[in-house]
């Protein structure tokens, strides 16, 4: 899932994956997704996004190989599945939801760190966005961090742009009702444990 939200989608950013809760208010809506990293040549991807009642669900490429994660908020729960090899993992009581946006109060923009500012309306995909910008603040002074295109009637952004280089932008948004079955585990997909963490090579003390 995209830095700012998908947080929900692998959470990379000062706006992290410990959020709030999907809003009642909810527009149901799919989307492709497209990555791309100035710094990295050739390091473009896409994947898709749908976004209902039920949950999130996320498909994208990792290592050439298909992976689809899907968010089950109300259970707490998140499925990851590699459909190549007909397997999932679990991780259960993740608070996983939706993120906030520059003006709630539970944004990082609130944050002594962090100055954001609303820089007007712009359409982007064919869709009324609001412009915000984001700074670090520092000992050096303002240091630029990234961009959102802030769509108001999904309560999400839709483009977001980075100083290191990364861009996220969501196309072909389609408004509907998604359905049931993308929230569910496929059938006969056998139930794989995490990977253990690596062990400690730092001598026992006796």
């Amino acid at each position: 899932m995209i830095r700012y939200l998908l947080a929900i989608l692998s959470a990379i950013s000062i706006f992290p994956s410990q959020l709030l809760a999907l809003p009642s208010s909810l527009i149901e809506f799919s989307a492709e997704v497209t990555r791309s990293d100035s710094s990295r040549p050739n390091s473009s991807s896409k994947g898709s996004m749908y976004v209902g009642k039920e949950g999130i669900r996320t498909e994208s490429q990792q290592e050439e190989q298909p992976v689809w994660m899907i968010f089950k908020p109300n259970q707490k729960l998140v499925w990851t599945i590699f459909p190549k090899q007909q397997v999932y993992m679990e991780r259960a009581g993740l608070a996983v939801e939706w993120p906030p946006l520059p003006e709630d109060e539970t944004s990082p923009c609130r944050h002594k760190k962090f100055r954001c500012q609303k820089q007007g309306q712009k359409i982007i995909q064919e869709r009324n966005t609001l412009h915000w910008s984001i700074h670090v603040l520092s000992d050096k002074g303002e240091l630029p961090y990234g961009q959102l295109w802030v769509d108001p009637r999904l309560n999400i952004a839709i483009r977001e742009s980075y100083a290191d280089g990364l861009t996220v932008e969501m196309h072909h948004i389609r408004e509907a009702p998604q359905p049931a079955h993308l929230f569910e585990l496929p059938a006969n997909f056998m139930k794989v444990d995490l990977p253990a963490p690596a062990a400690s090579n730092k001598p026992k003390e006796k």
